[in-house]
């Protein structure tokens, strides 16, 4: 926790260098960090406390416990920090805020963990071991025997469920804009509710088309007026009529509807904010409006600033999870030199990514954009870390000890069960208590998203990456430049 606060702290003051961030980055920035960043942390002490228990000079185990678990933490603080960069180029900019800060604080939070943590292990290593109780963790040998079993229905499961799961993700129902953003528990939410409940869904758009054209901007008026879920429209020639001269009306309404160059149409439909409904809508008065005006007139409304962050946010879709997802790939094979284990390890994690978006779309609940956004690349770059670490120790085990690789499995659930269980855990409540106690609905979501996309990640890891580290076994093993095959029986 103090290797953190102090990450956290300096991520916080050092935000100063932005001049302003967004809500969502005040409300949860530092959350978020805490919940990926853990790992590091933990990572190290668990890895001193055995080099401790083997080595009766604690610098020694300390320069042992960071050669051994160096290149872990550094390939998941550095594909966490990819991971976050990817919302850097969203057009949609609470994103790029977001992704901006978490990953300058998880760069931080890395830079502690290998710098500031080792003397602060170091200078209290006997208090921890005074305080040290016994275990209240199992061994996992069990667990390991368990996953050995099923390991290969398990994959071919997980294998099967991959597209389905990926479709899934696709099919939610958004929510671009703010007009959920607050739950019926507070005071604007609640208020909003009650005026849907006595006066319908409503908005009102403004249509600007250019003067001149009486007989377009009649017939334009005349399609909008025939609409399903416009009630009504309000211009002047709305007004007057196509035989009355203009100025037989008031001129301050005059000035209201219209100017020397754009006449301005009011209209008023009884449509929510947002939604397909409303998107529809307004799709329908673009090619009305398209029909007669082409590319010179211009709309505005609250409901037409939602579609209009819908089209720039459906654009960043593509564009923020190939750049996570290939980058992380690219970190991966830098820095494992193997060309099977990133595709492997993206594989799992963005598998669980997309079971954990489905239950979403299953459970019928509305999700915001920009949590699936943030939450695409926040899981993928935080619970990769479980993988790679669950990875780099199986490595270890059959290359160093020679075990065979079930037991290898067996043992590597043994070594790795605590330290992932400890983050996992940790990362799963605070997203859930993010949802709890929040009464903004974006950041409650983004917390229910994490929670449970870290537990659909901890599953994947424990139960499906030893399946297919066993089957590809030989491949796993081998790193790029290798001019022949490895053979269990020499290692």
């Amino acid at each position: 926790m103090l290797g953190l606060g102090v990450a956290v702290l300096i991520n916080s003051g050092t935000n100063l260098l932005f001049g302003k961030i967004s809500f969502v980055t005040n409300s949860s920035g530092m959350i978020l960090q805490m919940a990926v960043a853990l790992d590091y942390s933990v990572f190290l002490i668990h890895r001193f406390r055995e080099c401790n228990d083997e080595e009766d000079d604690p610098e020694i185990a300390m320069l042992n416990a960071l050669k051994l678990s160096t290149s872990s933490i550094l390939s998941s603080g550095l594909t966490t920090v990819i991971g976050f960069l990817a919302l850097a180029f969203m057009k949609f900019l609470i994103g790029a805020d977001l992704g901006v800060a978490l990953s300058k604080g998880v760069a931080i939070s890395l830079i502690t963990s290998l710098v500031f943590m080792p003397g602060v292990i170091l200078e209290t290593y006997k208090w921890m071991d005074k305080t040290r109780h016994r275990s209240f963790m199992p061994s996992f040998r069990g667990l390991g025997r368990v996953v050995c079993k099923v390991s290969t229905p398990l994959m071919i499961a997980f294998v099967l469920i991959i597209v389905p799961a990926y479709i899934g993700s696709t099919q939610n129902h958004y929510l671009y804009g703010g007009s959920k953003i607050y739950g019926p528990d507070t005071r604007l939410g609640s208020d909003t509710e009650k005026m849907a409940e006595i006066f319908g869904d409503n908005d009102n758009y403004v249509l600007m088309v250019p003067r001149g054209d009486r007989t377009s901007e009649h017939a334009l008026i005349r399609e909008l007026e025939d609409m399903p879920g416009i009630n009504s429209v309000l211009s002047i020639e709305n007004l007057m009529g196509i035989a009355i001269p203009g100025d037989m009306l008031p001129e301050n309404l005059v000035d209201q509807l219209q100017s020397d160059h754009y006449d301005r149409i009011v209209i008023s439909a009884a449509v929510p904010v947002e939604g397909d409904k409303a998107f529809a809508l307004i799709d329908d008065i673009y090619a009305a409006a398209d029909k007669y005006y082409e590319g010179e007139y211009y709309m505005a409304g609250t409901g037409v600033s939602m579609h209009d962050v819908k089209e720039v946010v459906s654009s960043d879709m593509v564009k923020v999870n190939f750049i996570a997802i290939f980058s992380v790939f690219v970190v991966l094979l830098l820095t494992m030199k193997n060309l099977l284990l990133p595709v492997i390890l993206v594989l799992t994690i963005e598998t669980a990514i997309w079971i954990n978006m489905s239950i979403t779309h299953l459970t019928g609940a509305s999700m915001f954009y920009i949590a699936y956004l943030i939450i695409s690349s926040i899981q993928l770059g935080a619970t990769v870390d479980y993988a790679i670490l669950f990875t780099e120790r199986y490595k270890e085990n059959r290359k160093v000890y020679g075990i065979a690789p079930r037991e290898c499995v067996m043992t590597t659930i043994s070594d790795t069960a605590v330290s992932i269980l400890t983050s996992a855990t940790a990362v799963s409540v605070m997203g859930i208590l993010l949802y709890i106690f929040s009464s903004q609905r974006i950041i409650g979501q983004i917390g229910l998203l994490l929670g449970r996309g870290t537990i659909c990640s901890l599953l994947a890891v424990l139960f499906v990456l030893p399946g297919f580290l066993m089957r590809f076994d030989k491949y796993v093993l081998r790193t790029v430049g290798d001019k022949k095959r490895q053979n269990a029986d020499e290692l």
